[in-house]
């Protein structure tokens, strides 16, 4: 019989026999245990990985209120009907006493939209000369653009609904139309809102060009600047899945070089909560910034922010609103070693935007209660 430690009495030790063999049940148990860690700590690396980039995407060198970097220079797209339809004296009081007191100096007023051959018909914009001279009158330090829209090839529509700007001729026309409400019907400059410009479009710096060539050197300058992506690979991506075009930094610099000023359309994001929208304007105000800084001469620098409603794949006005809009923009602000080229925010629209709007404007951008 084989000797054990049982058989010495005074051991007190538990038997030497050899353990029996795992059962398939305990392997595959001890397997499962074996996945569930690994699992777990790929979960907590990536949740750390999570916490990483979320501290990096929200991190910010300053810490300033919104209404530290407001400078009394903000922006509104003005709706067609005071170009196209006549208004009372009454009116343009209400008008001008608005805008003084929500501390508006850019009003892009509606003029269009282009024709597909570059041309804006007289008869579209009956008293948008009267609107120029109303606010000049009201409100001399506020500059009044003609806002000067249509899509452009390269949103896909029939070729009788957008302009080409690869078409050289339509360019002249669009600079002949720019031409005629600065020279004569009095607006301080133009705003153009030509969409979408995908990225490296040479056509539109022949535009911007042309248009400096020939307005009058006082004149301004002002485009709807397509938002910010990270490298030309994903501005394509981008626009081939339904986004509008996408600028790279070295494309924003290259725009820069040619304007006065730059309105970006920091809206239609489809971020789902307000939260992920804060962040992404953060961002995008940062690297603009960073971008049109590059330029000889910077432009100024006006982030778009929405007022207006609704619920689509690219728009969530939970998500996109006044106050998320403005979070990201002084994140984005305090984010920047650099904020001169900054000079406001640009509202879009003023009929839309409601009096909790206002509110919210005037409470944190403009710092009043």
């Amino acid at each position: 019989m084989a000797r054990t430690a049982s058989s010495r009495p005074d051991s007190g030790a538990l038997p030497l026999t050899r353990a029996p063999a795992p059962t398939r049940r305990a392997r595959r148990w001890r397997a499962a245990r074996i996945a569930l860690a690994i699992l777990l700590a790929l979960t907590l690396i990536a949740s750390a990985g999570s916490v990483y980039a979320y501290h990096r995407l929200t991190a910010t060198i300053t810490d300033y209120p919104a209404a530290h970097f407001n400078s009394g220079q903000n922006a509104v797209w003005l709706e067609h009907a005071w170009a196209g339809e006549q208004h009372t004296a009454a009116q343009y009081d209400a008008l001008a006493a608005q805008l003084k007191r929500e501390q508006i100096t850019y009003v892009f007023a509606h003029v269009g939209p282009l024709n597909s051959d570059g041309t804006i018909p007289a008869g579209l914009s009956p008293h948008a000369s009267e609107l120029a001279q109303a606010l000049h009158a009201r409100l001399p330090q506020v500059k009044v653009l003609a806002w000067i829209g249509q899509l452009e090839a390269a949103s896909g529509q029939p070729s009788d609904e957008v302009v080409d700007l690869a078409n050289a001729t339509a360019r002249l026309d669009i600079v002949a139309t720019a031409m005629r409400f600065v020279n004569v019907e009095g607006f301080d400059g133009v705003h153009y809102d030509i969409e979408p410009i995908t990225n490296n479009n040479s056509h539109f710096l022949d535009l911007l060009i042309e248009t400096r060539n020939v307005l009058p050197s006082d004149a301004i300058i002002s485009v709807s600047a397509q938002k910010w992506a990270p490298n030309a690979h994903i501005a394509d991506l981008l626009y081939r899945t339904g986004h509008a075009g996408q600028w790279t930094s070295y494309y924003t610099a290259a725009v820069a070089a040619h304007v006065d000023q730059m309105a970006v359309m920091t809206y239609d994001t489809g971020m789902p909560t307000a939260g992920a929208y804060q962040i992404y304007m953060q961002q995008e105000t940062k690297h603009i910034l960073a971008a049109i800084s590059t330029a000889k001469h910077p432009p100024q620098l006006l982030m778009g922010v929405p007022t207006y409603s609704g619920d689509t794949l690219y728009f969530h006005d939970t998500a996109e609103n006044m106050a998320s809009a403005l979070a990201g923009v002084t994140a984005g602000l305090n984010s920047s070693p650099d904020t001169r080229p900054f000079i406001g925010v640009a509202i879009y629209r003023l009929a839309v935007t409601s009096d909790t709007d206002w509110q919210v404007y005037n409470r944190v951008w403009l710092g009043q209660g």
